[in-house]
Protein backbone atom coordinates (compact mmCIF):
# COMPACT_ATOMS: atom_id res chain seq x y z
CA UNK A 1 0.00 0.00 0.00
CA UNK A 2 1.53 3.29 -1.07
CA UNK A 3 1.92 5.97 1.59
CA UNK A 4 -0.06 9.18 0.89
CA UNK A 5 2.90 11.23 2.20
CA UNK A 6 6.60 11.19 1.49
CA UNK A 7 8.57 9.28 4.07
CA UNK A 8 11.03 11.19 6.19
CA UNK A 9 14.55 9.83 5.90
CA UNK A 10 15.13 7.12 8.51
CA UNK A 11 18.32 8.80 9.67
CA UNK A 12 16.30 11.88 10.59
CA UNK A 13 14.42 9.91 13.23
CA UNK A 14 17.63 9.28 15.16
CA UNK A 15 18.64 12.91 14.77
CA UNK A 16 15.26 14.10 16.04
CA UNK A 17 15.43 11.66 18.92
CA UNK A 18 18.77 13.18 19.96
CA UNK A 19 17.29 16.67 19.77
CA UNK A 20 14.39 15.47 21.88
CA UNK A 21 16.80 14.08 24.48
CA UNK A 22 18.63 17.38 24.66
CA UNK A 23 15.33 19.23 25.07
CA UNK A 24 14.21 16.76 27.72
CA UNK A 25 17.34 17.42 29.75
CA UNK A 26 16.31 21.08 29.89
CA UNK A 27 12.63 20.24 30.53
CA UNK A 28 13.69 18.04 33.43
CA UNK A 29 14.88 21.13 35.28
CA UNK A 30 11.38 22.63 35.20
CA UNK A 31 9.43 22.17 38.42
CA UNK A 32 6.06 20.42 38.37
CA UNK A 33 4.39 23.80 38.76
CA UNK A 34 6.31 25.20 35.78
CA UNK A 35 5.38 22.19 33.64
CA UNK A 36 1.71 22.59 34.54
CA UNK A 37 1.84 26.29 33.62
CA UNK A 38 3.47 25.47 30.28
CA UNK A 39 0.96 22.74 29.38
CA UNK A 40 -2.00 24.90 30.39
CA UNK A 41 -0.47 27.77 28.47
CA UNK A 42 -0.29 25.60 25.36
CA UNK A 43 -3.98 24.78 25.71
CA UNK A 44 -4.86 28.45 26.01
CA UNK A 45 -2.68 29.15 22.97
CA UNK A 46 -4.56 26.49 20.98
CA UNK A 47 -7.92 27.81 22.14
CA UNK A 48 -7.13 31.30 20.89
CA UNK A 49 -7.05 29.77 17.41
CA UNK A 50 -9.70 27.12 18.12
CA UNK A 51 -11.53 27.68 14.83
CA UNK A 52 -8.37 26.97 12.85
CA UNK A 53 -7.63 23.80 14.86
CA UNK A 54 -11.14 22.52 14.25
CA UNK A 55 -10.94 23.29 10.55
CA UNK A 56 -7.59 21.50 10.14
CA UNK A 57 -9.04 18.36 11.72
CA UNK A 58 -12.30 18.59 9.77
CA UNK A 59 -10.58 19.12 6.42
CA UNK A 60 -8.24 16.20 6.97
CA UNK A 61 -10.81 13.71 8.26
CA UNK A 62 -14.15 14.80 6.76
CA UNK A 63 -15.79 14.58 10.18
CA UNK A 64 -18.89 16.59 11.07
CA UNK A 65 -17.81 19.79 12.81
CA UNK A 66 -19.89 18.94 15.90
CA UNK A 67 -17.92 15.70 16.31
CA UNK A 68 -14.59 17.50 15.86
CA UNK A 69 -15.52 19.93 18.62
CA UNK A 70 -16.93 17.40 21.09
CA UNK A 71 -14.93 14.23 20.43
CA UNK A 72 -11.56 15.69 19.48
CA UNK A 73 -11.05 19.17 20.94
CA UNK A 74 -13.32 19.32 23.99
CA UNK A 75 -12.49 15.75 25.01
CA UNK A 76 -8.79 16.66 24.85
CA UNK A 77 -9.53 19.54 27.20
CA UNK A 78 -11.04 17.11 29.72
CA UNK A 79 -7.82 15.07 29.69
CA UNK A 80 -5.66 18.15 30.13
CA UNK A 81 -7.69 19.43 33.06
CA UNK A 82 -7.72 16.01 34.71
CA UNK A 83 -3.96 15.55 34.68
CA UNK A 84 -2.91 19.14 35.40
CA UNK A 85 -5.12 19.13 38.50
CA UNK A 86 -3.66 15.87 39.83
CA UNK A 87 -0.02 15.94 38.78
CA UNK A 88 1.30 17.31 42.07
CA UNK A 89 -0.47 14.66 44.13
CA UNK A 90 0.61 11.86 41.82
CA UNK A 91 4.21 12.80 41.01
CA UNK A 92 5.48 14.46 44.16
CA UNK A 93 7.74 12.30 46.31
CA UNK A 94 5.65 9.64 48.07
CA UNK A 95 6.67 8.78 51.65
CA UNK A 96 7.13 5.05 52.29
CA UNK A 97 6.65 3.32 55.63
CA UNK A 98 9.60 1.57 57.27
CA UNK A 99 9.66 -1.31 59.77
CA UNK A 100 10.38 -0.39 63.40
CA UNK A 101 13.85 -1.90 63.07
CA UNK A 102 14.66 0.84 60.55
CA UNK A 103 13.05 3.76 62.36
CA UNK A 104 16.24 5.80 62.08
CA UNK A 105 15.93 5.86 58.29
CA UNK A 106 13.58 7.76 55.99
CA UNK A 107 12.25 6.34 52.72
CA UNK A 108 10.25 7.64 49.81
CA UNK A 109 9.46 6.97 46.16
CA UNK A 110 10.60 9.49 43.57
CA UNK A 111 9.07 9.60 40.09
CA UNK A 112 11.76 10.03 37.45
CA UNK A 113 10.90 10.74 33.77
CA UNK A 114 11.65 7.92 31.33
CA UNK A 115 13.16 10.19 28.67
CA UNK A 116 11.72 10.10 25.14
CA UNK A 117 8.17 8.78 24.71
CA UNK A 118 7.22 7.41 21.30
CA UNK A 119 3.57 7.93 20.33
CA UNK A 120 2.42 5.96 17.30
CA UNK A 121 -1.13 7.13 16.72
CA UNK A 122 -4.05 6.25 14.40
CA UNK A 123 -6.03 8.13 11.78
CA UNK A 124 -9.47 7.99 13.40
CA UNK A 125 -8.71 10.51 16.21
CA UNK A 126 -5.77 12.55 14.86
CA UNK A 127 -5.87 15.21 17.60
CA UNK A 128 -7.47 13.63 20.66
CA UNK A 129 -5.18 10.62 20.95
CA UNK A 130 -1.82 12.35 20.28
CA UNK A 131 -2.66 15.33 22.47
CA UNK A 132 -4.23 13.18 25.16
CA UNK A 133 -1.07 11.05 25.40
CA UNK A 134 1.30 13.98 24.99
CA UNK A 135 -0.09 15.88 28.00
CA UNK A 136 0.73 13.32 30.73
CA UNK A 137 4.03 12.46 29.03
CA UNK A 138 5.12 16.11 29.16
CA UNK A 139 3.81 16.69 32.68
CA UNK A 140 5.91 13.74 33.82
CA UNK A 141 9.01 15.45 32.40
CA UNK A 142 9.49 13.59 29.12
CA UNK A 143 10.04 14.55 25.50
CA UNK A 144 7.72 13.23 22.77
CA UNK A 145 8.32 11.72 19.32
CA UNK A 146 4.94 11.62 17.59
CA UNK A 147 4.46 9.39 14.58
CA UNK A 148 0.88 9.98 13.33
CA UNK A 149 -0.84 7.87 10.72
CA UNK A 150 0.36 8.77 7.25
CA UNK A 151 -3.32 9.46 6.46
CA UNK A 152 -3.64 12.25 9.04
CA UNK A 153 -0.31 14.06 9.25
CA UNK A 154 -1.60 17.62 8.86
CA UNK A 155 -3.22 17.68 12.27
CA UNK A 156 -0.05 16.38 13.94
CA UNK A 157 2.15 18.88 12.11
CA UNK A 158 -0.21 21.70 13.10
CA UNK A 159 0.09 20.59 16.75
CA UNK A 160 3.90 20.47 16.48
CA UNK A 161 3.91 23.96 15.00
CA UNK A 162 1.69 25.31 17.78
CA UNK A 163 3.92 23.77 20.48
CA UNK A 164 6.94 25.48 18.93
CA UNK A 165 5.15 28.79 18.31
CA UNK A 166 3.88 28.97 21.89
CA UNK A 167 7.45 29.48 23.15
CA UNK A 168 6.59 27.60 26.34
CA UNK A 169 8.81 24.55 25.88
CA UNK A 170 12.47 23.80 25.16
CA UNK A 171 13.03 23.63 21.40
CA UNK A 172 12.61 20.09 20.09
CA UNK A 173 10.64 18.73 23.06
CA UNK A 174 7.76 17.62 20.78
CA UNK A 175 8.60 16.44 17.27
CA UNK A 176 6.55 14.80 14.54
CA UNK A 177 7.86 11.94 12.39
CA UNK A 178 6.12 11.71 9.00
CA UNK A 179 5.85 8.48 7.04
CA UNK A 180 4.56 4.92 6.95
CA UNK A 181 5.10 1.90 9.20
CA UNK A 182 8.85 1.85 8.61
CA UNK A 183 9.06 5.25 10.27
CA UNK A 184 6.90 4.02 13.12
CA UNK A 185 9.30 1.13 13.68
CA UNK A 186 12.19 3.59 13.78
CA UNK A 187 10.37 5.67 16.40
CA UNK A 188 9.99 2.53 18.54
CA UNK A 189 13.74 1.89 18.21
CA UNK A 190 14.53 5.41 19.40
CA UNK A 191 12.10 5.69 22.33
CA UNK A 192 12.31 4.86 26.01
CA UNK A 193 8.60 4.01 26.15
CA UNK A 194 6.01 3.48 23.43
CA UNK A 195 2.26 4.07 23.24
CA UNK A 196 0.65 2.50 20.18
CA UNK A 197 -2.96 2.70 19.06
CA UNK A 198 -3.98 0.62 16.06
CA UNK A 199 -4.49 -2.91 14.81
CA UNK A 200 -3.75 -6.03 16.83
CA UNK A 201 -1.37 -7.33 14.15
CA UNK A 202 0.79 -4.20 14.25
CA UNK A 203 0.50 -4.04 18.03
CA UNK A 204 2.17 -7.44 18.30
CA UNK A 205 5.10 -6.17 16.25
CA UNK A 206 5.40 -3.08 18.45
CA UNK A 207 5.34 -5.25 21.58
CA UNK A 208 8.05 -7.52 20.18
CA UNK A 209 10.25 -4.57 19.21
CA UNK A 210 9.79 -2.93 22.63
CA UNK A 211 10.48 -6.20 24.44
CA UNK A 212 13.72 -6.70 22.51
CA UNK A 213 14.94 -3.38 23.96
CA UNK A 214 13.35 -3.91 27.40
CA UNK A 215 11.31 -0.72 27.15
CA UNK A 216 7.66 -0.59 28.26
CA UNK A 217 4.81 -0.28 25.80
CA UNK A 218 1.12 0.45 26.14
CA UNK A 219 -1.12 -0.90 23.38
CA UNK A 220 -4.71 -0.02 22.57
CA UNK A 221 -5.81 -2.39 19.83
CA UNK A 222 -8.94 -3.59 18.04
CA UNK A 223 -12.34 -3.92 19.65
CA UNK A 224 -15.75 -5.43 18.99
CA UNK A 225 -18.11 -3.64 21.39
CA UNK A 226 -21.05 -5.91 22.14
CA UNK A 227 -24.24 -4.24 23.33
CA UNK A 228 -26.48 -6.64 25.28
CA UNK A 229 -30.12 -5.50 25.42
CA UNK A 230 -32.30 -7.24 28.02
CA UNK A 231 -36.07 -7.48 27.64
CA UNK A 232 -36.60 -4.88 30.37
CA UNK A 233 -34.25 -2.31 28.78
CA UNK A 234 -35.42 1.27 28.24
CA UNK A 235 -35.65 0.91 24.47
CA UNK A 236 -35.73 4.61 23.59
CA UNK A 237 -32.32 5.21 25.19
CA UNK A 238 -30.91 1.86 24.06
CA UNK A 239 -31.84 2.48 20.41
CA UNK A 240 -30.42 6.00 20.36
CA UNK A 241 -27.26 4.76 22.09
CA UNK A 242 -26.80 2.01 19.51
CA UNK A 243 -27.17 4.48 16.63
CA UNK A 244 -24.78 7.05 18.10
CA UNK A 245 -22.44 4.40 19.50
CA UNK A 246 -22.01 2.88 16.04
CA UNK A 247 -22.37 5.70 13.54
CA UNK A 248 -20.54 8.52 15.34
CA UNK A 249 -17.33 9.23 13.42
CA UNK A 250 -18.84 7.04 10.68
CA UNK A 251 -18.17 3.97 12.82
CA UNK A 252 -14.44 4.66 13.04
CA UNK A 253 -14.12 4.38 16.83
CA UNK A 254 -12.32 1.49 18.51
CA UNK A 255 -14.79 1.40 21.43
CA UNK A 256 -17.81 1.94 19.16
CA UNK A 257 -20.72 -0.49 19.20
CA UNK A 258 -20.30 -3.16 16.48
CA UNK A 259 -22.93 -5.73 17.38
CA UNK A 260 -26.19 -5.66 19.37
CA UNK A 261 -27.60 -8.79 20.99
CA UNK A 262 -31.27 -8.16 21.74
CA UNK A 263 -33.66 -10.29 23.78
CA UNK A 264 -36.11 -11.92 21.37
CA UNK A 265 -39.14 -10.49 23.20
CA UNK A 266 -38.17 -6.91 22.25
CA UNK A 267 -36.17 -7.69 19.09
CA UNK A 268 -38.89 -6.71 16.53
CA UNK A 269 -39.58 -3.38 18.24
CA UNK A 270 -35.87 -2.66 18.64
CA UNK A 271 -35.22 -3.33 14.94
CA UNK A 272 -38.11 -1.14 13.81
CA UNK A 273 -37.00 1.73 16.03
CA UNK A 274 -33.33 1.55 15.08
CA UNK A 275 -34.13 1.49 11.36
CA UNK A 276 -36.23 4.62 11.81
CA UNK A 277 -33.44 6.37 13.71
CA UNK A 278 -30.78 5.48 11.15
CA UNK A 279 -32.89 6.76 8.26
CA UNK A 280 -33.02 10.16 10.01
CA UNK A 281 -29.21 10.59 10.05
CA UNK A 282 -28.05 13.50 7.89
CA UNK A 283 -24.99 13.22 5.59
CA UNK A 284 -24.34 16.93 5.08
CA UNK A 285 -23.62 19.60 4.10
CA UNK A 286 -19.95 19.30 5.04
CA UNK A 287 -18.84 21.77 7.67
CA UNK A 288 -22.36 22.45 8.95
CA UNK A 289 -23.48 21.71 12.49
CA UNK A 290 -26.48 19.89 11.04
CA UNK A 291 -24.22 17.19 9.53
CA UNK A 292 -24.37 13.82 11.33
CA UNK A 293 -22.29 11.65 9.01
CA UNK A 294 -18.83 12.13 7.55
CA UNK A 295 -16.69 10.07 5.22
CA UNK A 296 -14.22 7.26 5.69
CA UNK A 297 -10.81 8.64 6.65
CA UNK A 298 -8.84 5.57 5.55
CA UNK A 299 -9.86 4.64 1.99
CA UNK A 300 -8.59 1.07 2.28
CA UNK A 301 -11.19 0.34 4.95
CA UNK A 302 -13.87 0.41 2.26
CA UNK A 303 -13.07 -3.09 0.88
CA UNK A 304 -13.28 -4.51 4.43
CA UNK A 305 -16.72 -3.00 4.91
CA UNK A 306 -17.92 -4.27 1.53
CA UNK A 307 -16.62 -7.76 2.27
CA UNK A 308 -18.37 -7.89 5.64
CA UNK A 309 -21.69 -6.77 4.13
CA UNK A 310 -21.38 -9.25 1.25
CA UNK A 311 -20.67 -12.07 3.71
CA UNK A 312 -23.73 -11.11 5.77
CA UNK A 313 -26.00 -11.11 2.72
CA UNK A 314 -24.67 -14.48 1.56
CA UNK A 315 -25.34 -15.98 4.99
CA UNK A 316 -28.97 -14.83 5.03
CA UNK A 317 -28.97 -11.52 6.90
CA UNK A 318 -31.28 -8.66 5.96
CA UNK A 319 -29.06 -5.69 5.16
CA UNK A 320 -30.52 -2.19 5.11
CA UNK A 321 -28.33 0.59 3.73
CA UNK A 322 -24.64 0.18 2.98
CA UNK A 323 -24.63 2.00 -0.36
CA UNK A 324 -21.10 2.89 -1.46
CA UNK A 325 -19.89 6.22 -2.83
CA UNK A 326 -16.34 5.27 -3.75
CA UNK A 327 -15.15 8.68 -5.07
CA UNK A 328 -16.51 10.39 -1.95
CA UNK A 329 -15.15 7.66 0.39
CA UNK A 330 -18.59 7.21 1.90
CA UNK A 331 -20.75 4.28 2.95
CA UNK A 332 -24.31 4.96 4.00
CA UNK A 333 -25.17 3.57 7.46
CA UNK A 334 -25.78 -0.17 7.20
CA UNK A 335 -27.90 -2.30 9.52
CA UNK A 336 -27.42 -6.07 9.42
CA UNK A 337 -30.58 -7.63 10.87
CA UNK A 338 -30.88 -11.31 11.84
CA UNK A 339 -27.10 -11.56 12.10
CA UNK A 340 -25.59 -14.95 12.96
CA UNK A 341 -22.57 -15.66 15.19
CA UNK A 342 -20.42 -16.97 12.32
CA UNK A 343 -20.77 -13.84 10.16
CA UNK A 344 -17.77 -11.54 9.74
CA UNK A 345 -19.78 -8.61 11.09
CA UNK A 346 -20.06 -10.61 14.33
CA UNK A 347 -16.51 -11.94 14.61
CA UNK A 348 -14.17 -9.40 12.98
CA UNK A 349 -13.75 -5.67 13.60
CA UNK A 350 -15.54 -3.83 10.78
CA UNK A 351 -14.51 -0.31 11.85
CA UNK A 352 -17.03 1.42 9.68
CA UNK A 353 -20.72 2.44 9.56
CA UNK A 354 -22.09 -1.10 9.91
CA UNK A 355 -24.13 -2.39 12.86
CA UNK A 356 -25.05 -6.05 13.30
CA UNK A 357 -28.23 -6.88 15.25
CA UNK A 358 -29.06 -10.39 16.45
CA UNK A 359 -31.88 -11.85 18.61
CA UNK A 360 -31.06 -13.96 21.68
CA UNK A 361 -33.33 -16.01 23.94
CA UNK A 362 -31.59 -15.14 27.20
CA UNK A 363 -29.06 -12.60 28.44
CA UNK A 364 -26.81 -15.48 29.50
CA UNK A 365 -26.62 -16.55 25.84
CA UNK A 366 -25.62 -13.01 24.89
CA UNK A 367 -22.85 -12.97 27.51
CA UNK A 368 -21.37 -16.16 26.06
CA UNK A 369 -21.39 -14.62 22.57
CA UNK A 370 -19.90 -11.37 23.90
CA UNK A 371 -16.96 -13.29 25.35
CA UNK A 372 -16.41 -15.41 22.24
CA UNK A 373 -13.40 -14.36 20.19
CA UNK A 374 -10.23 -12.54 21.13
CA UNK A 375 -11.42 -8.91 21.30
CA UNK A 376 -11.96 -7.45 24.74
CA UNK A 377 -11.99 -3.67 24.63
CA UNK A 378 -15.53 -2.43 25.42
CA UNK A 379 -19.03 -3.76 26.01
CA UNK A 380 -22.32 -2.61 27.51
CA UNK A 381 -25.42 -4.07 29.14
CA UNK A 382 -28.88 -2.47 28.90
CA UNK A 383 -31.50 -3.10 31.59
CA UNK A 384 -33.61 -1.15 34.08
CA UNK A 385 -32.40 -3.51 36.84
CA UNK A 386 -29.14 -1.71 37.61
CA UNK A 387 -27.92 -4.21 40.19
CA UNK A 388 -28.38 -7.13 37.83
CA UNK A 389 -26.89 -5.08 34.98
CA UNK A 390 -23.74 -4.46 37.02
CA UNK A 391 -23.53 -8.19 37.73
CA UNK A 392 -23.89 -9.05 34.04
CA UNK A 393 -21.28 -6.44 33.09
CA UNK A 394 -18.82 -8.00 35.52
CA UNK A 395 -19.08 -11.27 33.58
CA UNK A 396 -17.98 -9.71 30.29
CA UNK A 397 -14.31 -10.08 29.33
CA UNK A 398 -13.56 -6.46 28.42
CA UNK A 399 -11.46 -3.68 29.87
CA UNK A 400 -14.29 -1.15 29.61
CA UNK A 401 -17.86 -2.07 30.55
CA UNK A 402 -20.94 0.03 31.19
CA UNK A 403 -24.58 -0.29 32.12
CA UNK A 404 -26.96 1.79 29.99
CA UNK A 405 -24.16 3.87 28.49
CA UNK A 406 -21.65 3.86 25.61
CA UNK A 407 -18.44 5.62 24.57
CA UNK A 408 -18.08 7.42 27.89
CA UNK A 409 -14.94 5.91 29.43
CA UNK A 410 -12.44 8.11 27.57
CA UNK A 411 -14.07 11.25 28.95
CA UNK A 412 -14.10 9.85 32.51
CA UNK A 413 -10.35 10.34 32.83
CA UNK A 414 -10.13 9.01 36.38
CA UNK A 415 -10.91 5.55 34.96
CA UNK A 416 -8.10 3.40 33.52
CA UNK A 417 -8.68 3.01 29.77
CA UNK A 418 -7.64 -0.12 27.85
CA UNK A 419 -8.53 -3.64 26.79
CA UNK A 420 -7.91 -7.28 27.60
CA UNK A 421 -7.09 -10.31 25.45
CA UNK A 422 -6.09 -9.17 21.93
CA UNK A 423 -7.47 -5.67 22.51
CA UNK A 424 -4.47 -4.27 24.30
CA UNK A 425 -1.84 -4.14 26.99
CA UNK A 426 -1.60 -1.55 29.77
CA UNK A 427 -3.86 1.39 30.49
CA UNK A 428 -4.21 5.07 29.72
CA UNK A 429 -5.74 7.55 32.16
CA UNK A 430 -6.40 7.03 35.84
CA UNK A 431 -3.53 7.56 38.28
CA UNK A 432 -1.37 5.02 36.47
CA UNK A 433 -1.90 6.87 33.21
CA UNK A 434 0.44 9.57 34.52
CA UNK A 435 2.79 7.56 36.70
CA UNK A 436 3.51 5.07 33.91
CA UNK A 437 5.54 7.78 32.15
CA UNK A 438 8.02 7.67 35.05
CA UNK A 439 10.46 5.23 36.55
CA UNK A 440 9.88 4.66 40.24
CA UNK A 441 13.09 5.41 42.12
CA UNK A 442 13.22 4.11 45.68
CA UNK A 443 15.16 6.38 48.05
CA UNK A 444 16.42 5.55 51.55
CA UNK A 445 18.13 8.16 53.77
CA UNK A 446 19.92 7.16 56.98
CA UNK A 447 19.25 9.97 59.46
CA UNK A 448 20.78 8.97 62.83
CA UNK A 449 23.14 8.23 64.46
CA UNK A 450 25.40 9.82 61.92
CA UNK A 451 28.63 7.96 62.66
CA UNK A 452 27.54 4.56 63.97
CA UNK A 453 27.50 1.38 61.83
CA UNK A 454 24.28 -0.59 61.57
CA UNK A 455 23.95 -3.62 63.81
CA UNK A 456 23.82 -6.11 60.90
CA UNK A 457 27.11 -4.99 59.39
CA UNK A 458 30.41 -6.82 59.93
CA UNK A 459 31.64 -8.35 62.18
CA UNK A 460 28.96 -11.04 62.75
CA UNK A 461 28.43 -12.68 66.12
CA UNK A 462 25.97 -14.93 67.93
CA UNK A 463 24.88 -12.07 70.18
CA UNK A 464 24.20 -9.78 67.19
CA UNK A 465 22.19 -12.49 65.45
CA UNK A 466 19.99 -13.14 68.48
CA UNK A 467 19.46 -9.43 69.09
CA UNK A 468 18.51 -8.85 65.43
CA UNK A 469 16.07 -11.76 65.48
CA UNK A 470 14.40 -10.34 68.58
CA UNK A 471 14.14 -6.83 67.10
CA UNK A 472 12.79 -8.18 63.81
CA UNK A 473 9.91 -9.92 65.61
CA UNK A 474 8.65 -6.56 66.87
CA UNK A 475 9.07 -4.71 63.56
Amino acid sequence: MQSPVKNMDLAQVGERAERARAAQAAWLRYTLTQRVRAVRGLWQFLQRDRARLIEVIREETGKPVAEVEAMEVDAAGLILRHFTRRVHRLLQDQAASMPWLLLNKRAYVRYVPRGVIGLVTPWNMPFLIPFGDMVPALLAGNAVLLKPSEWTTRTALYLEDRVRASGLFPDGLVQVIVGDGALGAEVVRNSDMVLFTGSTATGRKVAEAAASRLVPCVLELGGKHTMVVAKDAALERAVKAAVWGRFANSGQICVGVERVLVHEDVYPEFCARIEEQVRALRPGPAGAYEQDLGRLIYPHQLPVIEAHLADARERGARVVGGEVDRPGQRVSPALVFDAKPEMKVMTEETFGPVLAVMPVRRVEEALVLANAGRQGLAASVWTTDLERGAEWASLIEAGLVSVNDVLIHYAACSLPFGGVKDSGLGRRHGDQGLRMFCQEQSVVIHEWPSNTPDLWWFPYSRLKSRLLSLLARFS
